[in-house]
């Protein structure tokens, strides 16, 4: 069975951070979850694992798919690292769950809009 390579990007809980995982589309769509009418969800099975997965998305989403492997990571969160005198230290780029980490990152990708394959982003400007 032959299926298509794809990447997905959706928010996260972690600092409201942007992930992005490369996996093999099985099912993608809107669909009722909870009080929300079309709330976006992808099926899938990550490269390099054998299981389905599956990510569902209900308040403001942002879930973006992707044709292909290899599409542009995340933004990091943090600056660079300095070291002074054996000591490491990095700084945040912006707050925990500050919308310029989205806002950063829909500049970048949407330069990648022909690759899309479905767009559930609420917020899709830069």
């Amino acid at each position: 069975m032959n299926k298509q390579k794809i990447t997905i990007y959706y928010n996260t809980e972690f600092f409201g951070s942007i992930q992005k995982i490369e996996a093999y589309l099985i099912e993608y769509g809107t669909r009722q979850y909870a009080q929300y009418s079309n709330a976006p969800y992808i099926k899938f099975i990550p490269k390099g694992k054998r299981k389905i997965r599956m990510i569902q998305k209900s308040y403001k989403p942002y879930l973006l798919i992707l044709n292909g492997w290899d599409n542009p990571n995340t933004q990091g969160m943090f600056t660079d690292s300095k070291n002074e005198n054996g000591i490491i230290t990095k700084k945040s780029l912006y707050s925990c769950y500050d919308e310029r980490y989205k806002t950063d990152f829909n500049k970048t990708i949407n330069n990648y809009s022909d690759l899309f394959i479905a767009d559930f982003r609420e917020n899709k400007g830069i």
